[in-house]
């Protein structure tokens, strides 16, 4: 990290100070938020809604005017007069840019309209009727579009709200990167044997699985002593604030897998975050490096590590414990098969290594189609089906399986999707410089060892916070650009 030089130190250690309290202060004031939203997705009761739409509206314009407010501008640029490459400086000077750029009551109207949007898409996912969600789609890709002219961009508006969650990514680059997947993924796919789940669709019991899930975080070093597991409809993992990082899953009777690497993934996600924290560092650069680099983790965690023989010749008993007459005479060897089989499938959260990239190329295409206008929302589940069976091999029986089995796009998190990809390629990257510096990485997570992997990415990416993008973290840690070259290795490996 670059600190200031001094021109005058005095001056200059007060503004560093004063913008590392109002960094601080807008912290807090975005954990009040993030409670909320926490609260929203698992505890609060649905007729709540209402009341919680306007205090998060309410609360998100307070934070807008202070992440905007003269007396931030000001700290920033104390700092920068006193050092111009002074790092912490420049990435406040980049968030209140991007802060500065929507109005107020834009962001007012925004809040409102995504907790109304997220309300009617639970509603409309229970009872299978996407027409009660198409007019709430329809208002959040307007107020997309709304919010790329704003902000600003040079290619296409799709860029200016991918930025916010991959900076310096494009939509060009990410269309090359699924074409770059798509064909290797569907020749291996078509060149696999029907699978057979039968194992994997047994009686599970819900409880069970809950009373199993600390133990799957804890095993991928996430720290429940500073985090916490609840139930939810779609899983996240949410970093309220320091010392609590909270992850949710949810867990499906017959369906083994739903529930364990959903907790699994969302543990790679806390890791993340309890890395940064671990690392100390300011309020100014004390954020993760983007999405994509959020997703390598969880990606990592729960695929290269979670679906390996040696991490299930370690856990593999516990499992078999829980579940004696399903698993007891289940050998390890045939379950890492059972769960590492490949075949076209509806839901993405559920899809393999090998399918999950078509799943998200397919909801790529169709939000930037809809942010471009070229698609109307009331149209989406015929474009939907035809994107499954284009991308996938497979037709959704009903929109709860099909345009309504994600949350996102309620909650007008459009560009967030290709950077699930994006973690699956930086993974994979990040899986060779692991090999390389950790020879005997297999040999540790037999022996349950994950320790010295979560040092390896302390050091190589939480230590760092915000300071790189996750292409520049990217490139420092394995000295590659970003490139789909090693995720298709992968894959072949794993699958051909």
């Amino acid at each position: 990290m670059t600190t200031a030089t001094a021109q005058d130190p005095a001056t200059e250690t007060t503004g560093l100070t004063r913008l590392r309290t109002l960094a601080r202060e807008l912290d807090n004031l975005r954990q009040a938020l993030s409670l909320l939203s926490w609260d929203e997705q698992t505890k609060m009761p649905s007729p709540g809604a209402g009341d919680r739409a306007a205090a998060k509206s309410l609360l998100s314009g307070i934070v807008h005017d202070r992440a905007t407010s003269d007396e931030l501008r000001a700290a920033i640029e104390s700092v920068e007069d006193a050092d111009p490459n002074n790092v912490e400086a420049a990435r406040m000077r980049r968030h209140y840019e991007q802060a500065t750029c929507i109005p107020n009551e834009f962001v007012r109207e925004q809040s409102e309209v995504v907790s109304a949007a997220n309300q009617a898409w639970q509603q409309a996912r229970s009872e299978d009727r996407f027409e009660l969600f198409a007019d709430h789609l329809d208002r959040v890709f307007e107020l997309a579009r709304r919010e790329a002219e704003l902000r600003g961009y040079e290619t296409e508006p799709y860029d200016a709200l991918l930025d916010q969650y991959e900076e310096g990514m494009t939509a060009d680059v990410l269309a090359g990167l699924f074409s770059d997947l798509r064909a290797p993924s569907r020749e291996l796919l078509d060149s696999l044997d029907a699978p057979d789940w039968s194992l994997l669709q047994q009686h599970y019991d819900v409880d069970v699985q809950r009373a199993l899930a600390p133990s799957f975080a804890e095993s991928v070093g996430f720290d429940l002593s500073r985090g916490r597991i609840d139930d939810t409809t779609h899983p996240f993992c949410s970093g309220i604030g320091i010392g609590d990082t909270r992850l949710t899953a949810r867990y499906i009777e017959d369906w083994l897998p739903g529930g364990i690497f959903a907790v699994i993934h969302e543990a790679g996600h806390g890791v993340y975050g309890q890395g940064v924290e671990n690392a100390a560092l300011p309020a100014t650069i004390n954020g993760a490096a983007g999405m994509g680099t959020h997703e390598s983790q969880s990606r990592f965690f729960e695929n290269i590590v979670g679906r390996s023989l040696p991490y299930w010749e370690h856990h593999y008993p516990r499992l078999q414990a829980a579940f004696p007459e399903q698993l007891g005479s289940v050998d390890v060897t045939a379950f890492h098969q059972a769960i590492n089989q490949s075949g076209p499938s509806l839901i993405r959260v559920e899809a393999d290594e090998l399918t999950y990239n078509l799943h998200v190329g397919l909801r790529f295409e169709l939000e930037r189609a809809l942010l471009a206008g070229e698609l109307a929302a009331h149209d989406l589940p015929e474009a939907w089906n035809s994107k499954m069976r284009e991308w996938v091999g497979i037709e959704p029986g009903s929109d709860r399986e099909g345009c309504l089995q994600d949350v996102h796009w309620s909650f007008g998190l459009i560009g967030y999707f290709p950077t699930y990809t994006l973690g699956n390629v930086y993974a994979a990257q990040y899986l060779q410089a692991v090999r390389a510096d950790i020879p005997d990485l297999d040999d540790q997570l037999r022996a349950g060892t994950i320790e010295p992997l979560r040092s390896w990415f302390q050091e190589r990416i939480y230590d760092h916070g915000e300071v790189y993008t996750g292409r520049e973290l990217l490139t420092r840690a394995t000295g590659q650009d970003v490139d789909a070259t090693p995720l298709v290795e992968y894959l072949r490996g794993r699958f051909g």
